[in-house]
């Protein structure tokens, strides 16, 4: 498990057996420094995602009514003169709409960073020969957002619906699908000019 490097200092050695192991997925000894910063983002969005799924209902709530509010103020006419009843009526019909897009969002996002991840030049030069590249990073946001629903059946106030899997599951593909297509594009492009 120890060398000696060419001044004498005693040096760990890495076993061949898991550099084997591993370096495909961390292409040597290393992950490129894009994918690292894409792990390191994934990671923090995916902590964001735990964060607002931990808020009690009343808390979501007060935070989707929020919303509900700034689009009345962004997109109705003389929205801050309606009477308040009012706009809490408008914040609150358009709730529903509201959490179930950030649910899709999210997840679109999700995507966007787990292909970042796996995304490698291996990965490049076969993109047009392994068209199911995209199933790896999507699989991967189906399973974070079904520990994710199971997760909120522990928060008060919160339960965690196989709809919402769904919605999430549907924004993680559409998320890999343009990662996808972005870098195919790409690639296309320094083909032709390279």
């Amino acid at each position: 498990m120890f060398d000696k490097n060419a001044t004498g200092s005693t040096v760990r050695k890495i076993p061949k057996s898991f550099e084997k192991g591993l370096g495909d997925f961390f292409e040597g000894e290393m992950m490129q420094i894009r994918q690292r910063i894409f792990l390191a983002l994934a990671v923090l969005w995916m902590a964001v995602i735990f964060f607002y799924s931990a808020k009690p209902a009343d808390a979501s709530t007060e935070d989707s009514l929020a919303v509900g509010l700034l689009i009345g103020d962004l997109f109705v006419p003389d929205f801050a003169e309606k009477p308040e009843k009012e706009q809490l009526a408008f914040a609150a019909m358009v709730d529903h709409p509201v959490r179930k897009t950030a649910h899709a969002l999210e997840y679109a996002l999700l995507g966007v960073l787990m292909t970042g991840i796996l995304y490698s030049e291996k990965i490049k030069k076969g993109l047009k020969a392994n068209r199911l590249f995209f199933v790896i990073p999507w699989v991967l946001c189906i399973l974070y957002a079904a520990s994710d629903e199971f997760h909120q059946t522990f928060v008060p106030g919160r339960s965690g619906q196989f709809s919402d899997i769904g919605l999430d599951s549907a924004g993680a593909l559409i998320g890999v699908l343009v990662c996808v297509r972005v870098l195919s594009l790409k690639w296309d492009k320094a083909q032709r000019t390279g």
